[in-house]
């Protein structure tokens, strides 16, 4: 079998191929019947929500951003089928494909899985087909500014960045870690807890940053919102209800003003169990999640 005359063949099928699918998910984005929901899945709890339930709600809430993908889609598809353009359109359709791959894997959409495979594969193929022009124009090309078009100075000072680059990593490492140690900790009480003996309250979420929200009702209103304070020493946990509009507030941070005190109590640990003691009250409360 002749290689070098089969290639060309089976790299104007593979264009075709993988021009003509996706302008099939390209036309069912934008009539609708891709990124949505069915009516079985609008009462469910978020975390409830399978990785397909809440991929398919979240690309389906704006169908402005779907449109956009299928628009990207197309314009991928009808630059594959033009040997001219095929460059230009395999980097496109593979920015799109492999970003695919990756989501369908990451939240276990069944179903995809086989032929993201499969377009992501065709894709390379027709990748690699044109690998020598990639790697002439991406490596071989010289730059557009080389050298000599800088000043000696700018020669000299530029070396700088073997050394700014990483200080740049290994801050952004730094600053980020001390932010989440700062913000995001979570401590024993973190997550969802539901009073057993308390009619006026249904969930007591104990959130990042020492915040809290007491909810209640069918929808799960907020009653009352704010930080709690620990006292681990003598077991207690004091609640402090924001008193402006929380965008207002400094959550990190906030002005002893905008607190007043919910409550006071003293508190016990039993598995997932927690027992809060006040001299006139006791609420028992069950972690859910």
């Amino acid at each position: 079998m002749n290689w070098s005359k089969l290639h060309p063949i089976l790299h104007t099928l593979a264009r075709y191929f993988l021009a003509s699918v996706i302008l099939m998910y390209a036309v069912a984005k934008i009539m609708g019947t891709q990124f949505s929901s069915s009516p079985s899945i609008w009462d469910k709890n978020i975390g409830a929500l399978s990785g397909f339930e809440l991929t398919w709600f979240y690309f389906g809430y704006s169908f402005w951003y779907g449109v956009f993908i299928a628009g990207s889609q197309i314009l991928a598809a009808f630059l594959l089928f033009f040997r001219q353009t095929t460059r230009l359109g395999i980097v496109i359709y593979l920015s799109i494909m492999v970003n695919i791959l990756i989501l369908d894997f990451a939240y276990d959409i069944h179903g995809a899985k086989s032929m993201a495979i499969t377009l992501t594969a065709v894709a390379t193929f027709v990748l690699l087909s044109e690998f020598q022009a990639f790697y002439q124009f991406f490596f071989e090309r010289p730059p557009v500014f080389r050298s000599d078009n800088y000043p000696n100075w700018y020669s000299k000072i530029s070396r700088i960045k073997f050394a700014y680059i990483p200080l740049l990593v290994i801050g952004l490492f730094t600053m980020t870690y001390f932010l989440k140690e700062k913000i995001m900790t979570k401590n024993e009480f973190y997550g969802v807890w539901k009073p057993e003996n308390h009619q006026d309250w249904q969930r007591i979420y104990f959130q990042e940053a020492s915040t809290f929200s007491i909810r209640s009702g069918n929808e799960l209103e907020v009653v009352f919102s704010g930080k709690y304070e620990l006292d681990r020493d003598n077991n207690t946990i004091e609640f402090l209800t924001f008193e402006v509009p929380e965008e207002q507030i400094d959550v990190l941070n906030p002005d002893p003003s905008h607190l007043s005190s919910l409550m006071k109590m003293k508190y016990r640990f039993s598995e997932n169990q927690l027992l809060l003691d006040a001299d006139s009250t006791s609420i028992a409360i069950t972690r859910l999640k």
